[in-house]
């Protein structure tokens, strides 16, 4: 199975909560429209380009920074011995 990576591009309240909250490696789902470009470059060669245009972003998992929690401590000083 090949991995294929798209260019996504998310506006106002959406771009703004995607950067606060998204990490790499997580897992999203992201619906939206696809954009096709085409340029010419500096060379006189016609360029074309594939984005994503984002309507709704769903994160389907945590950052990695959260998902690797810390231990509960514990205070064991109240137990009484029997």
């Amino acid at each position: 199975m090949d991995t294929e990576w798209h260019r996504i591009t998310c506006f106002n309240g959406l771009g703004k909560t995607v950067a606060e909250h998204c990490e790499k490696g997580m897992k999203i789902l992201v619906h939206g429209r696809i954009h096709y470009t085409k340029w010419t470059d500096a060379t006189g060669t016609d360029r074309y380009g594939c984005e994503i245009i984002a309507e709704k972003v769903d994160f389907l998992s945590r950052p990695k920074s959260t998902e690797v929690e810390s231990p509960e401590l514990v205070d064991r000083d109240d137990e009484i011995p029997f």
